[in-house]
């Protein structure tokens, strides 16, 4: 979800990158809010394999990927 006042730069970007999921647009962050209990960007949601939201990431600082990668493959490991 994106929560930029700027839809076409953020379709350029996924444009420019080549990604293909789904992107929707909340630029009052109404919903993204309310619904899913976004404080911050970048918020980043990891699911388990049943879909249920196993961990949760506000912010973003040097070094967060390392963090972000050890929770996916455990995640992995897992199964």
């Amino acid at each position: 979800m994106d929560v930029s006042n700027d839809e076409p730069r953020t379709r350029d970007f996924f444009d420019e990158f080549g990604f293909t999921v789904p992107v929707a647009f909340d630029a009052g962050q109404s919903v993204a809010g309310r619904s899913f209990g976004v404080i911050g960007t970048p918020t980043n949601y990891l699911p388990d394999a049943s879909g249920r939201i196993v961990w949760r990431h506000y912010g973003y600082r040097p070094g967060d990927e390392i963090a972000v990668r050890q929770k996916v493959e455990g995640l992995l490991e897992d199964g």
